[in-house]
């Protein structure tokens, strides 16, 4: 059971060092890291959800080790425990099969989120990716009770469903807080980058912000034009103007 623990703790230190060592190639500064049974949460100091490109390279890069030292530990013959390198290649096999499922908190999540991001925006992006999430975590519970009844076998899967679907719950219940962020950072995104592709939106005069932020994309801009109820065109106002008028009025800020 030691050796199992060890093996355990040593492939999601593996799996998270990856991530740490692909951010800070990338520039990206970590705050910390938790680490859970199915890999690990990375708090970033820096808004990766600006540049879909860079949180899919760090996302990627935790299931990539994993796969990578179970796949040179089935190749190489090393002079380790016998039963050690069995185990770390299963641990490791599962630990980046798992973590490529499309479905936040886990690094597949975090790439599909990155790749919905500039279709349908980062919130709506943000919201699937996470019921996903929840819905994986039921999926794992249902599972591992089926096991639970059938053989005895399969608390450990309970544990994980559990924490899994806690970890996605906080992924859903922190969205505003995480959209706020990204809005934030977008604020100077078109100042630091000099230009950026355009979308442009027609609205009535009175309708909420925030529904016309929601559909903010990284690497795009929106211009609105506000029309009264005859159609006639009353002002155009830019992402940043909006951006500001919601962090000043709250969520119920009209255009």
């Amino acid at each position: 059971m030691g050796l199992e623990i060890l093996i355990i703790l040593t492939s999601l230190i593996l799996h998270e060092l990856a991530h740490l060592i692909v951010a800070l190639i990338m520039g990206v500064k970590f705050l910390e890291i938790e680490l859970l049974p199915f890999g690990g949460q990375a708090k970033l100091q820096d808004f990766t959800g600006l540049e879909p490109s860079k949180e899919i390279c760090i996302a990627i890069a935790g299931p990539l080790c994993s796969l990578s030292i179970s796949g040179l530990l089935y190749l190489v013959n090393l002079p380790l425990h016998p039963e050690a390198i069995p185990y770390l290649i299963k641990i490791n096999l599962l630990l980046g099969l798992f973590n490529l499922l499309p479905a936040l908190p886990l690094d597949g999540g975090r790439v599909f989120r990155s790749l919905l991001s500039p279709i349908m925006g980062f919130r709506k992006a943000t919201a699937i990716t996470a019921n996903l999430g929840k819905m994986l975590a039921l999926m794992l519970v249902g599972y591992s009770l089926y096991l639970l009844y059938i053989s005895n076998y399969g608390f450990n899967y309970i544990v994980i469903g559990v924490l899994l679907y806690m970890a996605a719950y906080r992924e859903k219940h922190l969205l505003t807080f995480a959209f706020m962020r990204y809005l934030i950072n977008k604020q100077g995104y078109l100042g630091s980058q000099g230009f950026l592709a355009g979308e442009q939106y027609i609205s009535k005069k009175g309708s909420l912000i925030k529904d016309i932020l929601y559909n903010s994309k990284p690497k795009s801009y929106i211009l609105t034009f506000v029309i009264d109820d005859d159609n006639n065109l009353i002002k155009v106002k830019t992402e940043a103007e909006l951006i500001e008028m919601l962090l000043e009025k709250g969520p119920k800020a009209r255009i």
